[in-house]
């Protein structure tokens, strides 16, 4: 009996043992259910975009050309060159430029036409029938006896009409003057008027028998200097000129620019 008990201690032991030295496999963890793919969300199509409307270049304005008033005959604005029709008599090309602004800049020599000399660097044109008007846009500063930038009506010596921004003490006191001048068959005539002014312009007229000088300080205030009327030599040409008119050979040479030339119908 003793024996049975001891062995059934033994067998309860060993049973102990063995389930304690037994692994317990733990229970799998249950996998989790597949996650739903989510729904895409819908992209809206990209709409092109408008183009851009470029703006329209804003039209050039045409420039139209300055219409030549009907009275005008002729018209030299000394830009770049001399119009066709003038003709130099007794030229220097080292006295005479056309400057960058539009001025035809001529440097005085001592001879003088109305002396009867050689005078340099006349500029002529021919001078239209019937009644005329010419005038032109001149700046010069006269300080010596007899320097003169003039206007001349022409035929020779002894038949001329000038008027022209000159110096001439023994003329006037002062000098400085406007001064119109002719010689009609031999016959010598002169008025003057004194000014210091040397941006002028000078007018030379003709209506019938009557040739009539005119200055101004500033443009359209006209002043007649002086007339001449009766018989007189049918003049063929016009000119302009600078000359020192000096038979002394003081130092000092007399330059005149001119703005431009007019020739009109009255």
């Amino acid at each position: 009996m003793k024996h049975k008990a001891i062995l059934y201690v033994l067998l309860s032991t060993l049973f102990v043992l063995t389930a304690c030295g037994a692994s317990v496999e733990p229970e799998p963890t249950p996998a989790p259910p597949p996650t739903e793919a989510p729904e895409p969300t819908p992209v809206p199509p990209t709409e092109p975009p408008e183009p851009t409307a470029e703006p329209s270049p804003e039209p050039t304005p045409t420039i139209e050309p300055t219409a030549t008033p009907e009275n005008q005959l002729f018209r030299d604005d000394f830009t770049g060159e001399l119009q066709p029709g003038w003709t130099w008599e007794n030229e220097n090309p080292d006295r005479w430029t056309i400057t960058e602004d539009g001025w035809l800049q001529i440097m005085g020599e001592d001879p003088s036409l109305l002396g009867g000399d050689a005078q340099s660097n006349l500029l002529w044109r021919d001078l239209p029938g019937g009644d005329f008007s010419i005038t032109v846009h001149l700046k010069t500063q006269p300080l010596v006896n007899f320097q003169q930038a003039t206007i001349y009506l022409y035929e020779n010596p002894e038949n001329f009409v000038a008027l022209n921004r000159g110096y001439c003490d023994i003329c006037l006191e002062g000098g400085n003057a406007y001064y119109f001048e002719f010689k009609i068959g031999g016959e010598w005539g002169s008025y003057n008027h004194p000014t210091n002014a040397t941006d002028v312009y000078l007018r030379l007229t003709r209506e019938g028998d009557v040739i009539s000088g005119y200055y101004a300080d500033k443009p359209d205030q006209w002043e007649r200097i002086g007339r001449y009327g009766g018989s007189y030599f049918e003049f063929k040409r016009i000119g302009i000129g600078v000359t020192n008119a000096d038979p002394f050979g003081v130092d000092g040479d007399l330059i005149g620019q001119f703005d431009y030339f007019e020739i009109t119908k009255p």
